[in-house]
């Protein structure tokens, strides 16, 4: 296993043991993985796409399918440090309004603070940037590329479903908000 392989490895187990994490907590219904309505099915095609992105990370491995040079593997590991620190400080920003599933909680209210200023979707963005990192650090653009067409995918879905359920619940603030920020990537989208 090549050094950046190594890391790369350590990256991902970091980012499934802070997931792991997040779902043990004091309020059940905030750590489980049983979507409701609201949910619109998008936490199991979330965990779908994991497991397709983990299957295509195997598969174009164990094929050698389009090889990048050490430096992207590098850069790989440096975006994938860079969404584990997102996803985090997203996640304590939120504090107890941070649900597995969407929905909201008693009292909830917008968050403006943290990577919120910037951005309206800073864990889904980390999660994002953890998944290519680690792609990239792998060493297959392909894999890259398709783990992030499948990933995005999903969590666009996600994102279109979760802003359905926020307007809804916290009304015009969230929609005041959504006119200021974008979704995951600052001045962009």
């Amino acid at each position: 296993m090549s050094p950046t392989s190594l890391l790369a490895l350590i990256g991902i187990l970091c980012w499934l043991g802070y997931e792991l994490l997040l779902r043990r907590r004091k309020d059940a219904a905030a750590g489980t993985w049983q979507g409701d309505e609201r949910d619109g099915s998008s936490t199991r095609l979330l965990l779908s796409a994991y497991l397709a992105s983990t299957l295509l990370l195997v598969v174009c491995g164990h094929w050698s399918l389009g090889l990048v040079a050490p430096g992207p593997r590098y850069a790989g590991l440096v975006v994938l440090a860079g969404g584990l620190l997102l996803r985090a400080w997203g996640m304590r920003t939120l504090g107890r309004f941070y649900t597995r599933t969407l929905r909201t909680v008693q009292e909830q209210s917008v968050v403006r603070t943290g990577p919120y200023r910037l951005i309206r979707h800073p864990g889904y963005c980390g999660s994002l940037l953890v998944w290519i990192g680690y792609s990239l650090a792998e060493g297959s653009w392909v894999a890259t590329v398709l783990v992030a067409l499948v990933l995005g995918a999903a969590y666009g879905y996600r994102i279109h479903s979760e802003e359905r359920l926020l307007v809804a619940a916290l009304g015009p603030a969230y929609t005041e908000y959504s006119r200021h920020s974008k979704r995951l990537i600052p001045f962009v989208y």
